[in-house]
């Protein structure tokens, strides 16, 4: 037998008399206790100051006022109606039975549960008629657990059964469910962070520091990275890069003590002392500061290569274990191994060859997954390139490759400042379709089709990730799903050029400020005059 007790804040003496007494009038006197029923605080720095919500009147029933107030309102009164009455009721009782279901040689268990509520105590109150606003109890459901109750009830050990049907059903263990404000403000208050009076505040910074957001009801962390001293912040990118809180691993393994949970905590105390006049708090912050800048001059001696080395070793499971080689040989030279890197540009991490710059190899880049399922997640595929034939005219071999960004055709091997020709091969569904004769044609882009004849600049046909586009200088039009890359003219490119579906790419190039000679300046000052 099991009891279940609602929680409730401080009440005065005299709404505790007015509420026992309507509970008495209403279901009976087994249903409330001779004296007041008092509750305590749960956690630590609970403050108690302040009185319950509750009704001025306890006997202004929710049905009184009904004609007074919308349905959310009268949802919200009747919900603290109820939790007042509950609060000085008795608990409820519940009976529990469980029983284990096997074969004779106890190889197979089932195990079969339920539970009745014996006695209502303050779940009578939910019952009532006054509380049907708020009532979310399914009778039907009820009724069936009470008829399971009663059947298991009826067996005894030993006796034989029958199987009637056999459902087959797996089930994957999930992982804990993130944290929403609720949830994290019940965390801190275990931890003993924080106060009611500062859960607000706390969000406020989170969500304009931009540190988390919202995803339905529950908090994402976001991705944040230095680059040249200043925060970059991307909100399609959460802190756990795939998985993996890489900020919170720096803080913890290079400030120990500051990133404790106890830390937090022991410091509120510390205040509350200082406010209280018991510690001097010049001395309090003398000796925090001293700890503190041990940490800070230990850190600044620390290079990026360390912070990588130290990730690689914490995470080394988890960052290579897809890799199709497990001695980690880089694919490309055959010769380096591939490590973890962080973004020079601080926009990232991934695993690439330690051979850089001479082979630039990357065998995946590591971003959070995509909140939003309508983006396309970039491609972490890592394969071995492959050897497609050889180009009949150069010798040089074709090879299909996978990057970053999508399959793609190169011609010739990566070699020491030399860049190879490479084509976008990612808008073909089956890459393992394209033959030689595909990935030749492939690379014949972008094909040079004549020049503008205003500018004399070059019109290209170009091979892109959504499909082929013509470009002029800056401008750039798409070419039709439905036209082949054969029958582009110059002609149908400069209609392309100047239809409706043309846009701007890339950035205008600066142009560099006239400097006019001091004697001319002054002559057409003169004239000027």
């Amino acid at each position: 037998m099991t009891s279940k007790e609602p929680f409730v804040e401080v009440i005065g003496d005299e709404a505790i008399k007015d509420i026992q007494s309507l509970v008495v009038e209403r279901f009976g006197n087994n249903f409330t206790s001779d004296g007041p029923r008092k509750y305590f605080k749960k956690v630590k720095n609970a403050q108690e100051a302040h009185e319950a919500i509750r009704p001025t009147n306890i006997r202004r029933l929710p049905s009184t006022i009904a004609s007074l107030l919308d349905a959310d309102s009268l949802k919200l009164y009747t919900l603290i109606w109820a939790r007042a009455m509950a609060c000085q009721m008795e608990p409820a009782s519940v009976v529990q039975i469980q029983l284990d279901i096997g074969n004779a040689a106890e190889s197979i268990i089932f195990r079969s549960s339920c539970s009745k509520v014996e006695f209502l105590g303050y779940q009578a109150i939910y019952e009532d008629p006054e509380a049907k606003a708020i009532r979310t109890k399914d009778d039907e459901k009820c009724r069936e657990r009470d008829e399971t109750f009663e059947t298991l009830s009826l067996l005894k050990n030993g006796d034989l059964l029958n199987i009637g049907e056999v459902e087959l059903k797996q089930h994957y263990t999930q992982h804990p469910p993130r944290y929403s404000e609720g949830s994290l403000i019940k965390k801190l208050e275990e931890l003993g962070i924080g106060r009611p009076s500062t859960y607000a505040s706390i969000f406020k910074v989170l969500q304009v520091c931009a540190c988390v957001k919202k995803v339905e009801f529950f908090l994402v962390l976001v991705f944040l990275a230095v680059a040249g001293g200043q925060k970059v912040s991307n909100n399609k990118e959460p802190s756990t890069v795939s998985g993996i809180p890489w900020e919170d691993a720096f803080l913890t393994n290079y400030f120990t003590e500051v990133t404790d949970y106890s830390f937090t905590a022991d410091m509120e105390t510390e205040l509350d002392n200082v406010s209280g006049g018991v510690t001097e708090w010049k001395g309090l912050l003398r000796d925090y500061w001293t700890r503190f800048s041990a940490y800070c001059k230990r850190v600044e001696n620390v290079q990026i290569q360390q912070v990588e080395k130290m990730l690689e070793k914490r995470y080394e499971d988890f960052l290579f274990s897809s890799l199709p080689d497990p001695t980690r040989t880089c694919p490309s030279c055959s010769e380096g191994t591939l490590v973890f890197k962080v973004s020079k540009f601080g926009s990232g991490y991934f695993i690439g060859c330690d051979g850089y710059p001479s082979c630039k190899f990357v065998a995946k880049t590591l971003y959070g997954e995509d909140e939003d399922e309508d983006e396309t997640p970039k491609n972490t595929c890592v394969e071995e390139p492959k050897l497609l034939g050889v180009h009949p005219n150069t010798n040089e071999k074709v090879i299909l490759k996978c990057g970053p960004y999508g399959h793609y055709v190169q011609l010739g091997e990566d070699k020491k400042g030399h860049v190879p020709q490479r084509a976008n091969a990612s808008h073909i569904k089956d890459v393992n379709s394209i033959t030689l004769e595909g990935a030749l044609e492939l690379l014949r882009y972008p094909l040079t089709l004549g020049n503008h004849p205003e500018d004399g600049q070059p019109v290209f046909l170009k091979l892109s990730k959504s499909g082929f586009t013509v470009r002029h200088r800056r401008t750039m039009a798409t070419v039709p799903k439905n036209v082949e890359p054969s029958a582009v003219t110059f002609e149908k490119a400069m209609k392309l050029l100047s239809g409706k579906n043309v846009r701007l790419c890339g950035r205008p190039k600066r142009v560099k400020p006239t400097v006019v000679d001091e004697e001319e300046g002054d002559e057409e000052a003169v004239e000027a005059m």
